[in-house]
């Protein structure tokens, strides 16, 4: 034996779960044994070497009593039986002992002993009974072919079946037909694999009630029986239909708010077209200008809805890197940007993902954007540029856009987010306005939202700006 083969040998025998004794049978000591065995009797190393078997055995036997059980080992070569046994302390164990005679040489027969405590075993029985009648889930035992062995009264409720009815049908009749192949199939990879964890099926209960459920398969140990376990999720299945049904409900309120200034810009448009024709004081110079201006409010209605479209059920469960989502939104945004010949700059120190709905947030942004180009329109300003940078503010990211657009006037600042509240510019636009900004952010995502009159520095120029912060 080499000695990688020794050490294999030697691991095994002190990693084993069971008590390993080997006795010589000449002196009646202990030669080897592993630390389960002194954990079990609880003796030291140099006791257990002291002892013999009879200081283990609790049953009354005779020097010649024990000496026959061994002789008896001897010729069959083996022995398996129950007995009591006892730790050094006196208390009692109910152990099972497998014996194996071991020949190294004429003078020197060996017994292999393997102990293994049944009152463990017992004690982990008796959770598992416990367990399995307690559990609010479905939990039954099947043998290979599908036949119910035993189930609890969780299950039974479940089927609405009676005892009677349910220990005489197969497993595959409580499944939608279009399941109950795929759960035939299930039962070799359970074989094989020894479990199969969270299959999403359909059950039917007897009544034909439909309901969604996860279903989770064991191998027993004894290799002939299989543990079912069912969870009944058809109530968190329409609980999470009634969030999205919910988040939808929300989604189109708010693309209802982006269509009633944009629809009534268009309207506004219209109407003054028609009211200058009639009067004959319409400027057909003008017709391009206000035909240009309408095809762009309805562009960006379409837009509005072909993100509707990809992001109806978006939710709060998806993350997203912060400076790549604002690099997407800048993007869509390229156009209108380069028109009103606005220039971005940007100035990522750090990048996270961060949890939002993604369709929602990015309305937000692209309002505060809009915001900052109604500004510079309305005051006419020359130089314009919008910064958007992150930073590190006490361990949270934190998302700063601000403009050189002039900022607000203070007694105008405090009031900018009440409800209906607007300026001049706010008014002529197509966003949500502040308001709307500061519910999505705030009040859904539960993020910081702020915002400020601040000074901008750029090319050695200092302009005076607004700047909103979001913090994660």
């Amino acid at each position: 034996m080499n000695i990688q083969q020794q050490t294999l040998l030697s691991t095994l025998f002190n990693e084993s779960l069971d008590a390993i004794l080997v006795l010589d049978l000449k002196t009646q000591k202990f030669i080897l044994f592993n630390q389960k065995a002194l954990e079990l009797y609880n003796y030291t190393k140099e006791e257990f070497k002291e002892i013999t078997p009879k200081d283990l055995t609790l049953e009354f036997l005779t020097p010649e009593e024990m000496k026959k059980r061994q002789k008896n080992i001897l010729e069959k070569g083996w022995d398996r039986f129950k007995t009591k046994h006892k730790t050094k302390d006196g208390k009692a164990l109910d152990v099972l002992i497998k014996s194996k005679r071991i020949e190294l040489n004429v003078e020197s027969i060996l017994l292999y002993i393997t102990v293994i405590n049944l009152g463990k075993e017992q004690k982990i029985e008796q959770e598992f009974e416990t367990i399995f009648y307690s559990s609010k889930d479905g939990i039954a035992t099947i043998d290979l072919d599908g036949k119910f062995i035993r189930f609890n009264d969780s299950f039974k409720q479940l089927s609405e079946y009676s005892y009677n009815e349910l220990i005489n049908i197969p497993v595959f009749d409580l499944f939608h037909q279009e399941n109950k192949e795929k759960i035939k199939e299930l039962l070799p990879q359970v074989i094989k694999k020894k479990y199969i964890e969270n299959f999403e099926t359909t059950f039917i209960t007897k009544y034909e009630k439909s309901m969604i459920t996860y279903i989770t398969m064991n191998l027993m140990p004894n290799q002939k029986e299989i543990l079912l376990i069912i969870k009944d999720f058809t109530l968190l299945k329409l609980i999470d239909l009634e969030k999205k049904f919910k988040s939808l409900n929300e989604l189109i309120q708010n693309i209802s708010h982006q269509w009633k200034q944009p629809l009534s810009t268009i309207s506004i448009i219209a109407s003054g077209i028609k009211l200058q024709n009639e009067l004959k004081l319409y400027d057909v110079s003008n017709l391009d200008n206000d035909m240009s201006k309408i095809v762009e409010i309805t562009n960006y209605l379409s837009n509005i809805i072909n993100n509707f479209d990809d992001m109806a059920f978006e939710n709060l469960e998806k993350s997203y890197s912060l400076c790549q989502l604002m690099n997407e939104i800048l993007h869509d945004m390229k156009n209108l940007l380069n028109k009103n010949h606005i220039k971005i700059i940007t100035d990522y120190k750090i990048d996270n993902k961060v949890y939002i709905d993604k369709f929602r947030f990015s309305e937000a942004i692209k309002n505060i954007l809009n915001n900052s180009i109604e500004a510079f329109i309305e005051k006419n300003i020359d130089n314009r540029i919008i910064l958007i940078k992150t930073e590190n503010i006490d361990n949270h990211i934190t998302l700063k856009i601000q403009d050189n657009a002039g900022g607000v006037d203070e007694d105008i600042l405090p009031k900018i987010l009440e409800p209906y509240f607007t300026t001049k510019h706010q008014s002529q636009g197509t966003g949500l306005g502040l308001t709307n900004s500061y519910k999505i952010i705030v009040e859904m995502h539960k993020y910081l939202f702020s915002f400020d009159n601040c000074h901008i520095k750029f090319d050695n120029e200092e302009y005076k700006g607004f700047i909103v912060s979001i913090t994660f």
